[in-house]
């Protein structure tokens, strides 16, 4: 379950930074950017903007890590679970 929530997390993570950089540049295009920068992005340059975006986008990835390690940890133990479920039920059926 929290795999899941992991990675729905690590895709939104990485959307909303790609979506705070494609702002900041286009506040970079407009007019007048010191006036833009404030009123749509809520800082005082778009270089912060441009930071978040990129922390943010870093934050996804490594969350999104996680959740194939965890992914693969689950799948080596079912694994392992499986191969003993089997060697039980074979020593079960031996006379």
């Amino acid at each position: 379950m929290f795999t899941k929530l992991g990675r729905i997390l690590a895709v939104m993570a990485v959307l909303w930074g790609v979506m705070r950089i494609a702002m900041a540049v286009a506040v970079l295009m407009s007019d007048d950017p010191s006036w833009a920068t404030v009123r749509y992005l809520g800082t005082k340059t778009t270089g912060q903007v441009i930071d978040q975006g990129l922390y943010t986008i870093i934050f996804g990835i490594l969350v999104g890590v996680l959740t194939d390690i965890s992914k693969s940890l689950f799948s080596i133990r079912d694994a392992k679970l499986n191969l003993v479920g089997n060697q039980a039920t074979e020593l079960e059926q031996t006379p």
